[in-house]
């Protein structure tokens, strides 16, 4: 039989655990409840770019094509003010050539070497759009900067797998935009989905990049190096679709 104590205590810690597991799970329903007002007021998009280099940069390096991902955080109810967030990566850039896969081997064995070059746009910043009509016109700006690289990779001749690969130059620098474009609503339901358009104009500071021919091969199998340096200025063309609530 249970004496008054044991009774007191058991009730005490039944009430203890009771209050534990209904905090838990009013913190679970406020994360839920946070998650599903991210998700009402969150558009995101993917898209298909096209890199314009402009002034120096343009004298350098030619168009390069990429895909650029984008999410918009609406700020309030109309979906009028809203944060944005931009990042991209195209290859402006590219070189080829046959070679024996080792001195040992020699001629029986070839690869193909890809060098490839590439620019890695990335700013953060506000959106003003029009929420609302069959034409959705926004307009954008930010900072941040852009990234380029350059990598080598060595594949077979028949499987254009890569099975080797060096990054040979790396290089970081600020940047601001400005941009716009205009979304058109092709699905309405519980996730609309729009066709975005629109283009970024990516002010870049001085950098150090390579190009074509920037890459020499010596002799004695070792390489030279000779960056390009300029302000990279360039203009981002963007075609693909969001989706948001």
């Amino acid at each position: 039989m249970f004496s008054t104590n044991g009774t007191m205590r058991a009730m005490l810690a039944i009430a203890f655990l009771s209050t534990e597991a209904a905090a838990q799970s009013a913190t679970a329903t406020d994360s839920t409840s946070t998650i599903a007002k991210l998700a009402r007021r969150s558009t995101a998009s993917i898209s298909f770019i096209q890199s314009r280099p402009q002034g120096a940069f343009a004298q350098n390096v030619g168009l390069g094509y990429g895909v650029n991902g984008a999410y918009v955080l609406r700020l309030d109810d109309a979906g009028i003010l809203g944060l944005r967030v931009d990042a991209g990566i195209a290859t402006y850039g590219r070189e080829s050539k046959r070679t024996n896969l080792s001195e040992t081997v020699g001629g029986r064995v070839q690869v193909d070497v890809e060098t490839s070059n590439y620019v890695v746009p990335l700013t953060v910043g506000p959106q003003l759009s029009w929420p609302t009509g069959a034409l959705r016109p926004y307009v954008n700006a930010g900072i941040g900067g852009q990234g380029f690289f350059t990598e080598s990779t060595v594949e077979g001749t028949t499987t254009n797998l890569p099975f080797a690969s060096t990054t040979n130059h790396s290089a970081w620098t600020s940047a601001w935009s400005f941009g716009g474009g205009v979304a058109v609503p092709i699905h309405a339901g519980s996730t609309n989905v729009q066709l975005d358009l629109g283009a970024q104009y990516v002010a870049g500071s001085r950098a150090r990049y390579l190009a074509q021919g920037s890459i020499t091969d010596l002799p004695n199998g070792a390489i030279s190096v000779t960056p390009l340096e300029s302000v990279t200025h360039m203009t981002v063309v963007r075609l693909g679709v969001s989706v948001g609530r």
